[in-house]
């Protein structure tokens, strides 16, 4: 249960947090909502296709930031990689976060940039890449990696598109504290405060 629900809630943080301390990011974001959704409704499912740097942002946070940085698996038989000698039935971890910030594999890979997932060729997080593996691949990925993205999208969406959001007391982007603290499946942004205020009137139905 709390696999399914935490990894999700850590992901809308630091999806926030990022765009909280990438202000020209979080403007992008805003403006595709408000010239593909508009002003006068809420954001429905239908829409989140349409929506693609909201998209590129939340793939880049999971590039970043993946809710689960370390895959557990278990060898079914004998194999080498890259010269090392792996025992048939030995439990193997691979780092997911080391992989999503390869300097190999990325151009500037410490940075928040979501305008590289634009580009033609990037790899994708379905399975088949990887230099991008938030959710594992083949048949030990992730279950529930449709249902996670259908909630990710879908909040953060409703959260940009329905409010603006500022950091407290005069603090600056640059000031905000991007380490990881570990919650009970995946690690969280520090302390995220950010104000909300009405951006526009959501309709209830």
């Amino acid at each position: 249960m709390f696999g399914g629900t935490e990894t999700v809630a850590s992901a809308i943080e630091w999806a926030l947090a990022e765009l909280m301390k990438s202000p020209e990011d979080l403007k992008r974001v805003q403006q595709e909502l408000a010239e593909v959704v508009g002003l006068d409704r809420r954001v429905e499912e239908s829409d989140i296709e349409k929506l693609t740097y909201l998209k590129c942002t939340l793939k880049e946070t999971l590039r970043l930031h993946p809710p689960i940085p370390l895959l557990l698996h278990e060898t079914a038989e004998e194999a080498v990689v890259a010269g090392y000698q792996i025992p048939a039935k030995s439990r193997v971890m691979i780092n997911a976060w080391a992989i999503g910030r390869d300097k190999g594999s990325w151009e500037d890979a410490e940075s928040f940039k979501p305008s590289r997932f634009l580009k033609e060729g990037v790899p994708d997080f379905k399975g088949s890449n990887f230099e991008f593996i938030p959710f594992g691949s083949g048949r030990r990925s992730c279950p529930g990696m449709q249902l996670g993205l259908y909630s990710l999208d879908l909040a953060v969406a409703h959260l940009l598109h329905c409010f603006t959001w500022e950091l407290p007391d005069g603090m600056k982007p640059s000031e905000l504290d991007m380490s990881d603290v570990f919650g009970l499946t995946a690690p969280r942004a520090t302390r995220l405060y950010a104000v909300p205020k009405k951006r526009l009137i959501c309709p209830l139905n």
